[in-house]
C-alpha cells in the first residue's frame, strides 16, 4: 500500500510540475474608475493595449455602482491602459510585465477621469517629433489613436490644438515649427475620422513656457502639444 501511495504521489507531482511549466504567468490589475473631482465612481470602458505598437489587447468595463474594474495582463509585454467615458479625459497608465515570472496581483490601481470643461487645457503626452521637424515619429501613434477615440466618444467637443517650443533658436523659427507640429497632429486625427471643422490649429512657439528655459527639464516641459476645449455644445460629427 505504501508503494502504491508513493507511486500516486510521484505521478501527481510529475503532472503538477508539467502543468506549471506550461502555464504562462499573468498579472491581475484591480482598482476603481473615479471622477477625480468628487471621487465618485464612473461607468467606463477600460481599454488596454500592447506597447509600443498600441495593439488593442482587451476591453473591460467598470462597475457603474462602485467603479470596480479588473484586467488580466499576460507576461512578456509592456501595456498601456486607460478608462474611457463620455464627458471625461483620461491619462494613460503604463505597466511593464516583460519579466513577470509568477502570478501577481496589483490592487488599488485607480483610474481617474477628469470632467471636460470649456477652456480646459490638456497636454498630450508621448508625442515625438524628429528634432527641429514637424515629422511625427511612429511611437506617437498609440497616443494619437487614444486621442482620436476620445474625440469620437465626445462628439460635441471643438478644440484648439496648439504647439509649443523652448526658447532655443530663432523666435520666428520656433513659431513656424510649433504651428507645423500642431498641424501634423490635426492632420493625423482628421485622417482617422475626425471632422476638421471641430479643430483649430495654433502655434505659440516659445511664448507660453510652463518651465524654466535655463534647464534641460524645463525646456523639455516647454516642448509640447496641448489641446484646449473651445466648445462643448456643437455637434458636427
Amino acid at each position: 500500500m505504501f508503494k502504491l501511495n508513493l507511486a500516486i504521489i510521484l505521478i501527481l507531482a510529475f503532472y503538477v510540475n508539467l502543468f506549471s511549466q506550461h502555464v504562462k504567468p499573468v498579472m491581475l490589475v484591480m482598482g476603481k474608475v473615479l471622477n477625480e473631482r468628487n471621487m465618485k465612481p464612473v461607468a467606463a470602458r477600460v481599454i488596454y493595449e500592447i506597447l509600443p505598437a498600441g495593439t488593442e489587447a482587451g476591453i473591460a468595463r467598470s462597475n457603474p455602482g462602485n467603479g470596480d474594474y479588473k484586467i488580466i495582463l499576460p507576461y512578456g509585454k509592456k501595456y498601456g491602459y486607460l478608462a474611457l467615458a463620455e464627458g471625461y479625459y483620461s491619462v494613460t497608465q503604463f505597466l511593464d510585465v516583460t519579466d513577470l515570472s509568477e502570478y501577481k496581483e496589483i490592487d488599488e490601481k485607480n483610474l481617474f477621469l477628469a470632467p471636460i470643461e470649456k477652456d480646459q487645457v490638456v497636454r498630450l503626452n508621448n508625442l515625438f517629433f524628429d528634432d527641429g521637424s514637424s515629422s511625427l515619429k511612429t511611437e506617437s501613434y498609440p497616443e494619437l489613436n487614444r486621442f482620436v477615440q476620445f474625440l469620437k466618444l465626445n462628439k460635441k467637443i471643438e478644440i484648439e490644438i496648439s504647439g509649443h517650443t523652448d526658447n532655443l533658436g530663432e523666435h520666428s523659427k520656433n513659431m513656424e515649427v510649433s504651428t507645423k507640429r500642431a498641424k501634423a497632429v490635426a492632420d493625423y486625427i482628421i485622417e482617422n475620422g475626425i471632422n476638421e471643422k471641430r479643430l483649430t490649429i495654433k502655434g505659440y512657439g516659445d511664448t507660453v513656457p510652463i518651465g524654466f528655459n535655463n534647464t534641460d527639464e524645463g525646456r523639455a516641459m516647454n516642448k509640447r502639444i496641448e489641446f484646449k476645449v473651445l466648445s462643448l455644445e456643437k455637434n458636427k460629427k
